[in-house]
């Protein structure tokens, strides 16, 4: 069965994006092999990506789509927005992510961000937790977690140190 695999950065001080939903902190990390490598292996991994409307907005505004020959989809309550070559936009979290797991493919890559991730954790629909903690402490921003009630055990699977970066790989228990 397909899994959902949440595969993020997070600062040492738990934040996913700084205050702008930016991500320059991660900038100085992006030529290491490791990570490349990293990024890679998820890649071949999945076939389906799953992500934000905000997420979305940031992503699009890059001169080329990066993630060309996948099927992304944006979760947004406008969801009847026109989908576009790259995108397919939806509304229901539930519905789609219970369509994805009965087609046949490869597993599905929940790209972000920190509302969609609360909304999947709310649902219990993350099967696999890739980690990458930077080692920066950026003070405020978008944090990873932000739900107080939601309780989860989780399995350590692997740790990888890939440079200055720890790579943290937790599954449902």
């Amino acid at each position: 069965m397909r899994k959902i695999i949440l595969y993020i950065a997070v600062t040492l001080d738990g934040f996913i994006a700084d205050e702008n939903d930016g991500f320059s902190f991660l900038n100085e990390y992006d030529d290491l092999k490791s990570v490349q490598n990293s990024y890679q292996q998820l890649m071949t991994r999945v076939d389906t990506l799953i992500m934000g409307r905000v997420t979305y907005e940031v992503i699009k505004k890059n001169s080329v789509w990066p993630y060309e020959g996948y099927e992304c989809f944006v979760l947004t309550k406008q969801s009847d927005r026109p989908s576009d070559h790259r995108v397919i936009f939806r509304d229901h979290l539930d519905v789609l992510v219970e369509d994805l797991k009965k087609r046949e493919g490869k597993d599905i890559w929940l790209v972000g961000g920190g509302n969609l991730i609360e909304s999947f954790l709310k649902q219990d629909l993350i099967d696999e937790y890739q980690i990458a903690i930077i080692p920066k402490l950026i003070g405020r921003g978008k944090r990873l977690f932000t739900l107080s009630d939601i309780k989860a055990k989780l399995k350590l699977t692997q740790i990888e140190k890939m440079d200055e970066i720890i790579m943290v790989t937790y599954s449902k228990k």
